[in-house]
């Protein structure tokens, strides 16, 4: 087995022109994909249908509308955050329908929420209830020194109900 120097050099060549890239974009932000689960859990109704369309604020992207007919139906959104060294909030604004009225949501996401999310499988699952809008999921919690994951369930939203309809008689008034 004899050494080739024009097999190293090249060899050489390409191991320092990868580590040259990966350094430069070392500093820059890189994408992190999450998911944003909705579940239908309206039992013990009539129509347990309910309707929801979400939109994220800061990028403008907007998931369309949403039906879930029964429970425990519901949609998975895959969400891309900007991660990093950028801590922004991505927020996305869901509005919910139901026979109950129509109730509105604010759902703040990081990208150290989301990759503790991909990871851990913490994921935080909003569920449609009778109730109303509850988050199922874990938060930050910062009351000791070391912040730690702790698992959460709260209502988030209540229902507002709709607005009575104006009944027009047919007779002279």
């Amino acid at each position: 087995m004899t050494f080739n120097i024009d097999r190293f050099v090249r060899t050489l060549a390409w191991f320092l022109a990868t580590q040259v890239t990966m350094v430069s974009y070392a500093g820059r932000s890189h994408f992190v994909t999450t998911e944003l689960n909705i579940r239908n859990e309206m039992q013990g109704l009539k129509r347990p249908e309910i309707v929801y369309h979400c939109q994220a604020i800061n990028s403008g992207l907007e998931y369309g509308w949403r039906r879930a007919k029964k429970p425990p139906l519901g949609h998975t959104f895959h969400v891309l955050l900007e991660g990093g060294q950028k801590l922004e909030e991505e927020i996305h604004r869901c509005h919910f329908r139901s026979v109950l009225g129509k109730a509105d949501v604010d759902i703040r996401m990081t990208a150290i929420d989301a990759e503790i999310c991909n990871y851990k499988r913490a994921c935080a699952v909003h569920v449609v209830t009778p109730e109303g809008i509850m988050f199922h999921g874990k938060e930050w919690d910062f009351k000791e020194r070391y912040p730690r994951l702790i698992p959460r369930t709260y209502l988030e939203a209540k229902w507002k109900p709709w607005p009575r309809r104006q009944h027009r008689s047919g007779g002279s008034q």
